[in-house]
């Protein structure tokens, strides 16, 4: 198992395979490890043929793309870490079955906002074999040109898109389903915006209001604006055939489902909600967490897992993340309206008068701060100085990180706070119970 949690005589020693760390709580004060119970891995030859025979709300692809020009191809870049090079044989098999060759395919990487994807992440993306056949670009958000606007949502966002995706007459999407901290789960018609969409769209469709709004949370489709405006502009764009998979914490696939931009990603969505919902009996003081990968690439990326923890915790209580993050912070803008900031209440206020793309986490982290939880960090390539400057604080070490916590934590003589280990916790929709 990737993540352990054994009894030593007086402690539980906690240990992260993929991280290579471990730390140790009190056996008296441990809550336990909090992990999602998934279901088996999928067996993927079976799998895909039934997923490709079956489709969610339309027929087939091999009858859906006859007749078509060109194909775009729209694929998640490596922070997602979609097994894209396992599902991507099968839609060129059925392209090729409704008489499209590789000569009418183009692969686009769907960044959204984060960088390209290099040379070396494109092979892993698309296969080795198949790196060297097919034409692969970039979406690039930040371009001056390159895009075509294809109307106005109801929710007044200006949809710009790729003009390489819009030159094609037909779209197909290949992503992965989980839970989202504003979207309420990623996947589907994402592939569209953000990610094949112009900075200018991403941003007003990320703007401070739609992200603070009651329904831009974890696990909400319904009423939450910013999804709805998501289904909108694919829906202006036109996908046609998506891929959508569900993955376990180790990165394999343990679901697949294809089929039309709605109904697919909703049988994927009520197919994870079947095993990532959790009930949490005992409210910790103290939540130890990681992203896991690909999340770890970067600080940007890997708090990620803190908003859905917010709402186990008390004014008081503390977030421990830790990470490598070999990327460090990953998005400079991230760091722009905490420049000589006093608070959270000064951040959140820049935000919301002048705020870029990347600042979004700012902002959720701002929302917790301002609840009373503190939040520390261990990192070992983020810089101490940039997580002060975020108003958390740094640790040099998981042991560090929790003493910190302790004299943090008021225990009002109980002895040690309270812990819970909950690595990958934005794999989860845990709550309360009452």
């Amino acid at each position: 198992m990737v993540y352990t949690a054994e009894r030593h005589g007086s402690e539980f020693v906690c240990r992260d395979g993929m991280e290579n760390v471990e730390f140790s709580v009190p056996a008296a004060s441990f809550l336990g490890m909090t992990t999602v119970q998934e279901p088996p891995v999928i067996q993927w030859e079976a799998a895909l043929e039934k997923a490709f025979r079956e489709p969610v709300g339309c027929a087939p692809l091999r009858e859906l793309a006859r007749g078509a020009g060109r194909v775009a191809v729209i694929v998640s870049d490596s922070t997602r870490g979609v097994p894209t090079a396992r599902v991507l044989p099968t839609v060129l098999d059925e392209l090729a079955a409704a008489g499209i060759g590789h000569d009418r395919i183009v692969v686009v990487v769907a960044t959204g906002a984060h960088r390209g994807a290099t040379e070396g992440e494109i092979r892993e993306i698309v296969g080795e074999e198949l790196a060297g056949r097919l034409t692969v670009v970039n979406h690039n958000a930040f371009l001056d040109g390159g895009y075509v606007f294809v109307g106005t949502t109801s929710y007044g966002t200006p949809v710009e898109v790729n003009s390489t995706v819009l030159g094609c007459d037909f779209r197909v999407s290949i992503g992965k389903v989980e839970p989202h901290e504003f979207a309420g789960f990623s996947g589907g018609r994402k592939s569209i915006l953000p990610g094949v969409s112009s900075e200018k769209t991403i941003k007003i469709n990320h703007r401070p209001e739609m992200m603070l709004a009651q329904g831009a949370r974890f696990g909400v489709l319904d009423g939450n604006p910013i999804s709805e405006d998501m289904v909108e502009a694919a829906q202006m764009v036109g996908l046609h055939f998506t891929v959508n998979l569900v993955l376990n914490a180790a990165g394999e696939a343990v679901g697949i489902f294809t089929g039309d931009l709605t109904g697919c990603h909703r049988a994927a969505v009520d197919f994870m909600r079947g095993f990532c919902e959790l009930d949490v009996p005992d409210q910790p003081d103290v939540i130890v967490t990681t992203p896991g990968r690909p999340l770890n690439i970067n600080l940007y990326q890997a708090v990620k897992p803190l908003f859905v923890l917010e709402d186990l915790l008390s004014p008081g209580g503390v977030m421990i993340l830790y990470g490598s993050c070999p990327d460090g912070v990953g998005a400079p803008d991230l760091l722009l309206p905490y420049e000589g900031a006093s608070g959270p209440d000064e951040v959140m206020a820049r935000l919301k008068a002048d705020y870029e793309i990347q600042m979004d986490q700012a902002l959720y982290l701002c929302r917790i701060l301002k609840k009373g939880i503190h939040i520390i960090v261990h990192s070992p390539h983020v810089e101490t100085e940039l997580i002060r400057k975020m108003l958390m604080t740094p640790a040099d070490s998981l042991s560090h990180a929790l003493n910190t916590a302790y004299s943090l934590t008021k225990v009002n003589g109980k002895g040690y706070p309270r812990v819970m280990y909950f690595p990958q916790a934005q794999r989860a929709l845990p709550r309360m119970m009452k």
